[in-house]
């Protein structure tokens, strides 16, 4: 998606272009170039490392409406959006309807529009698969955290066999199918308990034709228990640039600043009563960009602990 920055204030277009001749970096559009949409808060995993841990219990769960939905996937369909996301810190197939809404939007996207889902994969039915594809959905991430039934149940409390079986099952439906999509990447995070197993891993996908991404693991905004399964201690994240790109939208219509915020710590406006225009160019957001470009965290504490 390319690397953004943050225009100083009073900068033209001329000033802009020059900064992208020198650094090769975009200056912030006027509307995010990829957007989460939370459909549904809740997940069926309980993954050691993920900050739903600690706060299913804690804060509001709930589902977007219809009318929201098709607000929020309006406007988005109405901008040149690189990529729209049907989740948002949850397990997207939690949501019965989530085929349908991806339907909507592959009906009304711009050309170039992506849309992808990263999901545990423990609800990929047959019949999930059959609605994914024939929704038109353009790229599915799974994430397998373990290969091993000891190290996939403590990762992730779910079953090993069950997620394999499906995604061989939605392998064996796309080809029957003749379709090209969903394209399917699975991911794993490189943690203890899975370092010896990735290299096992590379070879399992590879024989299915499968994309394979090991990534590396970051903090979650200062989720210390991460510490205990890191491989190598994280460096702090700083000129990050999510946020300049990308808005995270709850269920609720609320945006936050950012996919790691789990405990919705900073809320920039919300969609039902604003459009995402609206929020993204607010003085509010402004602001908090501004104060953290300047090292100043006092409205963005999450930064101040992140690491990836």
């Amino acid at each position: 998606m390319g690397v953004y920055y943050m225009p100083a204030e009073g900068d033209g277009r001329v000033e802009q272009l020059l900064h992208w001749y020198k650094t090769r970096e975009r200056p912030r559009p006027s509307f995010p170039r990829a957007i989460q949409i939370q459909t549904t808060s809740r997940c069926n995993a309980r993954c050691l490392f993920c900050g739903y841990m600690d706060i299913h219990k804690t804060l509001p769960m709930g589902d977007m409406d219809d009318d929201l939905f098709r607000k929020i996937a309006d406007e988005c369909c109405n901008h040149y959006v690189g990529r729209i996301s049907t989740y948002l810190m949850n397990e997207p197939l939690v949501d019965p309807k989530q085929a349908e809404r991806i339907a909507y939007i592959e009906a009304r996207r711009k050309p170039f529009t992506k849309t992808k889902i990263n999901s545990n994969g423990a609800l990929l039915t047959p019949d999930v698969s059959e609605g994914l594809i024939d929704a038109k959905l353009r790229h599915l991430w799974v994430s397998v955290q373990g290969y091993s039934q000891e190290s996939y149940k403590k990762s992730m409390g779910l079953s090993l066999t069950r997620v394999l079986d499906n995604i061989d099952a939605f392998l064996d439906i796309r080809d029957r199918k003749g379709a090209k999509f969903p394209k399917l990447t699975v991911t794993t995070l490189r943690t203890k308990l899975v370092e010896d197993e990735l290299e096992y891993a590379a070879k399992y996908w590879a024989d299915r034709n499968v994309r394979f991404k090991i990534h590396t693991m970051d903090n979650r905004s200062g989720k210390d228990e991460i510490k205990e399964i890191a491989v190598s201690k994280p460096k702090l994240r700083r000129n990050c640039d999510l946020f300049l790109k990308q808005a995270y939208i709850l269920y609720n219509g609320d945006m936050i600043l950012c996919c790691h915020d789990w405990k919705r710590t900073v809320v920039l406006g919300n969609v039902r009563e604003h459009s995402i225009e609206e929020v993204w160019n607010s003085p509010r957001f402004l602001q908090v960009i501004r104060e953290y470009e300047a090292g100043d965290y006092t409205n963005c504490e999450i930064c101040r602990t992140c690491t990836g």
